[in-house]
């Protein structure tokens, strides 16, 4: 609005001065002594007025030291006009003409005044606020040439006021960016503006020292005497980006603990779990390890680490760490210290190695269950990694997590040993053995094979817990049993159905005479004298046989039908074997009906 008030003072002053001219021309006598004085000094006072406007809107930081000395110009300017009147008002003959004029050219330089005055006023004021702004107020040309530049600015880039006044923007830009930025540039010096100043960018800028930080800028344009400028206010955004950067790392460690729980829920094994559970922690993507880790689990009967789950690692490292004692490497000093073990290279603490080992580093953290220790979880980091406070954190969590999911499914597991074993002896139970005769026989069916069920009882056995005790009487069944699965395959099965009986089955098995070997071999092995201390124990073993599908095609008519056979050996004499067949039966039979 003021440059339109400044326009219309400076075409008054014009068309006072085309008057005088018009006047002058049509009357000779009136351009005498002072008229050109007069004429000069009015017209350069009137130019005065656009230079005026122009200082305080594009030279804002320097305007309050050019005003003054402009305005001592319009009065000397207006003292030359006057001069040149006061000369030239003898010559005129119409008086009243003349005071007209000079009322109306002190009424304009009254205005012009004014207007100047308001002029400075307004261009303090917005020097002072945008000086005071925290952010950085910078306007630029259309050249990309800076014209304005705020205290803000100074502090955000570092670069002073006589600095940064007439050098191109692109040295506040990484040169990433600077290419871009002369395209879009002159795109809006052609009209398309929107390209600039209908969005909020985000981008890396560029200190004085070379320093690169993220901010945020928001732009508007403006024209003026058809020239096009650009104001930005650029904001650092570090704070905002770190804490973005916080909260991704939190939802993402949050989810990959969640994960790991579910996993723990999972009907796996232990490895399975274990293997699973690795995946999810090397893909954590804030995590500045290698994709590739191990995790070892403590073996409290040999004292050792034994590799259990593992990804990337090399086939020297699957032979050299399958078993790691406490102390050993890094992992066994994270177990033996049960403390964080941290490694930016390779060093002496590395005893694991081999030819064309890459450089790498470590955290092994041991897992721990209260003050027990569970296994150690090992990561890989790059060569002269920086050891990260929320690396470390996040890691101990990931350790604990893995603790109850070992513990849980160690409990699992118990659990499942109590039912479906003798505590005693180790063996499947009498339930297993239901639910594994059950698939032995389906696959046996399946296959056309024939299947072996053996009935044991234990002879003398009683003799022994009466005479000794059941504390010895105990050490006998499980030396018993380790015998037992000694004489037979890993494909076979042994179970306790309780007190002095066993039961085997033998898969596979469709020639008699291998049958027969396994039940002598039995027999042998518990003929031998058991020694515990300064007690000996000597028994033997009655053995009924029952095959399927010879003698029933379900578990009921198996077992009946191989303890009935025991039943026949002990009748016998004890400590033999016997296959059943229908002559067995009916002598039993017909002993039940005598009695």
């Amino acid at each position: 609005m003021g440059y339109l008030i400044d326009g219309l003072y400076v075409l008054l002053v014009a068309a006072i001065l085309l008057t005088f001219i018009w006047a002058g021309a049509k009357r000779p006598a009136i351009r005498t002594n002072g008229w050109r004085l007069m004429l000069g000094g009015a017209a350069f006072a009137a130019f005065i007025i656009p230079v005026t406007a122009l200082v305080t809107s594009f030279l804002p930081s320097i305007a309050g030291d050019l005003v003054g000395p402009l305005n001592v110009l319009g009065l000397l300017s207006l003292g030359a006009a006057l001069l040149g009147l006061r000369r030239w008002m003898p010559h005129i003959t119409q008086v009243h003409e003349v005071e007209s004029f000079s009322q109306e050219l002190v009424t304009l330089y009254t205005r012009l005044e004014s207007n100047n005055r308001s002029l400075l006023a307004r261009s303090e004021f917005s020097n002072t606020l945008s000086q005071s702004a925290h952010d950085a107020i910078i306007s630029i040309n259309q050249q990309g040439a800076i014209i304005f530049w705020n205290q803000g600015a100074m502090r955000l880039f570092g670069y002073s006021e006589q600095e940064a006044l007439g050098k191109p923007v692109s040295i506040l830009l990484p040169e990433l960016y600077q290419e871009a930025l002369l395209i879009c540039l002159a795109r809006a010096n052609q009209g398309d503006q929107s390209v600039l100043t209908n969005s909020v960018f985000e981008l890396d800028a560029r200190r004085k020292d070379g320093e690169l930080f993220p901010v945020e800028i928001s732009m508007a344009s403006w024209t003026q005497y058809q020239d096009i400028h650009y104001a930005a206010v650029v904001r650092d955004i570090t704070q905002r980006k770190i804490d973005e950067k916080g909260n991704e790392r939190i939802h993402q460690s949050r989810v990959a603990i969640s994960r790991l729980l579910q996993i723990s829920l999972e009907p796996i094994t232990l490895k399975e779990q274990l293997d699973k559970a690795l995946k999810v922690i090397l893909s954590v993507e804030w995590l500045e390890i290698e994709s590739k880790g191990s995790i070892f689990l403590f073996n409290e009967e040999t004292k050792m680490l034994e590799l259990t789950a593992q990804m990337g690692l090399a086939q020297h490292l699957l032979s050299a760490c399958a078993e790691i004692p406490l102390g050993y490497c890094l992992c066994g000093r994270a177990a033996e210290s049960q403390k964080l073990v941290f490694s930016s290279h390779i060093d002496h603490r590395h005893d694991v190695t081999f030819d064309g080992i890459k450089p790498h580093g470590h955290y092994c953290l041991p897992i721990m269950i209260q003050d027990k220790l569970l296994g150690v979880v090992n990561t890989y980091v790059g060569d002269g990694h920086e050891k990260d406070g929320e690396e470390k954190e996040f890691l101990k969590a990931i350790a604990n997590t893995l603790a109850g999911l070992i513990q849980r499914k160690r409990i699992e597991q118990k659990l499942k040993k109590l039912a479906h074993f003798d505590p005693l002896t180790g063996l499947a139970n009498r339930k297993m053995l239901q639910e594994q005769l059950g698939k032995y026989l389906a696959r046996a069916k399946r296959d056309d094979e024939q299947l072996a069920l053996m009935f044991l009882d234990l002879d003398k056995f009683k003799h022994v817990n009466d005479t000794m005790g059941h504390d010895v009487g105990d050490l006998l069944l499980k030396a018993v049993s380790k015998k037992i699965i000694a004489c037979v395959r890993k494909s076979d099965l042994v179970a306790r159905l309780g007190g002095d009986e066993f039961t085997v089955v033998l898969t596979q098995t469709n020639l008699r005479g291998d049958i027969e070997a396994v039940a002598n071999k039995i027999i042998t092995q518990l003929n031998e004298p058991f020694h515990f201390g300064e007690h000996t124990c000597e028994i033997g073993t009655s053995i009924g046989i029952s095959l399927f599908p010879k003698h029933g095609e379900t578990q009921e008519a198996l077992i009946k039908a191989a303890d009935t056979a025991m039943y026949q050996v002990k009748k016998r004499g004890r400590n033999d074997f016997l296959i059943y067949n229908n002559t067995a039966l009916s002598d039993e039979t017909d002993e039940t009906d005598a009695t």
